[in-house]
């Protein structure tokens, strides 16, 4: 069996998408050199929570085996009312996630806050505590406490991009230290920068999620394959 890709007749005779390719090997070349690694930014901004609620953003940092946890509350002002940074025993990235937010749930139940809405940028976490996904095994333990203390104070808990929720991304990487706790009781005890991630939040400046996209003009599905039996 010979396969016979008829490129030149193809190519002269086919306009695949809006792409229009000439009959010369030059206009042919151009094709392949095309760029088609392209760029797009999107915006996102922190959302202050509605008027008599708080708002829990928890992250986890994990790297080469050793995992942090951060969470921060912030009240309807977008105004710091607590934070942390919390170093956690050895585990996966997603089990670090899982132990950042039940820290903070627990701490939100531990100090009275019943409108509290809840945010994390792992998916997986949302949908498991949601139900929306299967747990994994590893984490089924975490979840059910997560779950119990949601449904039990009426905690809302959504899925937000890391770029959206700098400041607790930052506390997460700050501590490694197993079973060693920062508190943050002020404003003013936060770190320099971290301080000025809140305040870029409270006033509502954005910050952008790069991603890359494919150029809507070409037709990425190849064109037919002509097999011909070499018999005939």
């Amino acid at each position: 069996m010979i396969v016979l890709v008829e490129i030149a007749r193809i190519v002269t005779q086919k306009n695949y998408g809006q792409e229009k390719i000439g009959e010369s090997w030059n206009s042919f070349k151009q094709i392949f050199e095309a760029d088609i690694n392209q760029r797009t930014s999107i915006r996102f901004k922190h959302l202050k929570p509605p008027r008599n609620f708080s708002k829990l953003n928890s992250d986890g940092s994990f790297i080469q085996g050793s995992c942090g946890g951060g969470r921060l509350i912030r009240e309807n002002k977008g105004n710091m009312m607590f934070a942390y940074s919390l170093g956690l025993d050895q585990g996966t990235s997603n089990m670090d996630e899982a132990r950042a937010l039940l820290y903070g749930l627990k701490w939100c139940v531990s100090r009275g806050y019943d409108r509290i809405l809840g945010e994390t940028d792992s998916l997986l976490l949302v949908k498991c505590i949601n139900g929306e996904w299967k747990t994994p095994w590893r984490l089924d333990k975490l979840i059910q406490q997560a779950q119990q203390i949601v449904e039990s104070h009426g905690f809302i808990i959504s899925h937000y991009f890391r770029e959206a929720n700098k400041p607790v991304d930052l506390l997460a990487s700050k501590n490694y230290s197993v079973n060693v706790i920062h508190d943050f009781n002020s404003f003013s005890d936060l770190p320099r920068e971290v301080r000025g991630l809140i305040n870029t939040d409270r006033w509502e400046l954005p910050s952008f999620r790069m991603q890359q996209v494919k150029p809507s003009n070409f037709i990425y599905e190849p064109p037919s394959i002509l097999f011909v039996n070499e018999s005939s």
